[in-house]
């Protein structure tokens, strides 16, 4: 058994449509722990092999920016699609320019990717996406997930197996940041860690057990609490993230989530607000 504490990072993507295909190939390997399969030419089959599986929410984590002369008007259809955001730039009211915000998914299932030639870095026109990959418990992720309006790819319980050499033949869980908190200890909350301590070897031996007995990991995983260790990766547009923060930096929110929420707006802000 392991416990570690939980954290939050920034993914930045990189430049062109090669790092599209980086994000994705990314954030699809998190799912099933594979990240050590990823190679210096592995993203674009990868992403093909995403899109040839119908496994299209992958591809949502990829993000384009793309950017039109104001005439060309293949930026129309934009202006109507959910998961885009265009911003026009006019002199005139006839001349300009327009700086669209999409993902690759997008693009695949409407049959747009010839647009792929008004792809560029973003500027300051753009509405930017943001990917944060979270370490977190169970519990915590449940929460985060409710915010639909994000991409989410997120380590499956149902195809990562515990018990094998490559996750060190041990279930990791996330130690309660209250745990960690500066307080008087008492015998009672010495003993409440004890007891808490104790339920999660229980868990992993039980975990284990089952396996030994047949049970496939999406069986087994029934056994596991909320303390599980899980890795989360959200991607949004900053307003998205905006509202998030706004829910999970708040007092009254969730102690765990709330402590990962301040860490990550420090990390895009530059500033943590307590």
């Amino acid at each position: 058994m392991k416990l570690i504490d939980s954290k939050v990072e920034l993914i930045e993507q990189q430049s062109g449509l090669e790092g599209v295909y980086k994000q994705i190939e990314l954030a699809g390997r998190t799912c099933y722990k594979s990240e050590d399969k990823i190679t210096p030419t592995s993203a674009k089959e990868f992403v093909d092999r995403m899109i040839k599986s119908g496994h299209g929410a992958m591809l949502e984590h990829g993000t384009v920016y793309l950017e039109m002369h104001l005439q060309h008007r293949d930026y129309i259809k934009y202006t109507t699609n959910p998961y885009s955001k265009v911003n026009k730039v006019t002199i005139d009211g006839v001349n300009g320019r327009v700086y669209i915000t999409t993902n690759y998914r997008v693009l695949v299932e409407n049959n747009w990717l010839d647009d792929l030639k008004y792809i560029c870095e973003p500027t300051e026109f753009h509405e930017k996406r943001i990917t944060a990959r979270f370490t977190c418990d169970r519990g915590v992720s449940h929460e985060f997930v409710r915010h639909r309006v994000f991409s989410f790819a997120q380590e499956s319980t149902r195809y990562c197996n515990y018990s094998k050499d490559k996750f060190n033949n041990e279930v990791t869980f996330i130690t309660p940041s209250w745990i960690n908190e500066d307080y008087e200890h008492t015998d009672s909350t010495i003993y409440t860690n004890t007891e808490f301590i104790v339920g999660l070897n229980h868990a992993e031996t039980s975990y284990f057990s089952l396996l030994k007995r047949g049970w496939t990991p999406q069986q087994a995983r029934a056994i596991l609490p909320n303390a599980l260790k899980t890795e989360l990766v959200m991607t949004g547009f900053e307003s998205d993230w905006k509202h998030f923060f706004e829910l999970r930096c708040a007092t009254n929110a969730h102690p765990d989530a709330r402590k990962l929420a301040l860490e990550l707006k420090e990390l895009i802000y530059g500033k943590q607000e307590k």
